[in-house]
């Protein structure tokens, strides 16, 4: 009977250093943003296997500090709307399908108060979206099949305390008609 060697921990072949192809983490704006919102453009890296999209790291700062992490499968043409917390910050990941997040300044003291932010993203335009807290906000999947996206807000879940309060996406007090 013929012995196979097994690999050992000598064989295997240290990655090099690299450098990032272009600004990793860069903000991106729009015009009129809500305060406190944060749109970070997520750079993909391919070669001949794929590709791979840092979401979030330590390399970008103190607060990105990721507690807790889930990933949503939004069903084709679905709306998950209204919802705000009232102490997290949501960090979306959107890299995945063709998903529209509204946002809306209900903060009385806010110096946006009453403006409305529509962000899209997916495959073509991968972002890393901050949303504070008290910003109201709805995630709209636009694609004709499942569209991916990852939540890594700044503190877990609690099942027992839920941090979220909602309204129908649907309301007629939030100046968004997801028909358009």
């Amino acid at each position: 009977m013929e012995t196979l060697d097994r690999a050992k921990l000598d064989d295997f072949v240290d990655d090099r250093p690299w450098t990032p192809q272009g600004p990793e983490n860069a903000e991106i704006r729009i015009e009129n943003q809500i305060a406190g919102v944060e749109i970070r453009r997520l750079v993909q890296m391919s070669d001949g296997r794929g590709n791979l999209t840092v979401l979030m790291s330590d390399r970008f700062g103190e607060t990105y500090r990721t507690p807790h992490v889930y990933l949503v499968t939004a069903a084709a043409r679905s709306i998950r709307a209204w919802v705000y917390h009232k102490h997290q910050s949501d960090r979306l990941a959107l890299a995945s399908g063709r998903i529209r997040v509204v946002l809306y300044d209900l903060r009385p003291d806010s110096p946006t108060h009453g403006v409305v932010n529509v962000i899209d993203a997916g495959d073509a335009n991968k972002v890393l979206l901050t949303i504070p807290p008290l910003v109201v906000h709805a995630v709209q999947n636009l694609a004709d099949e499942d569209s991916i996206f990852v939540n890594m807000p700044t503190r877990a879940y609690d099942p027992a305390n839920p941090d979220k309060s909602r309204l129908p996406f649907d309301h007629p007090g939030i100046p968004h008609d997801f028909a358009k």
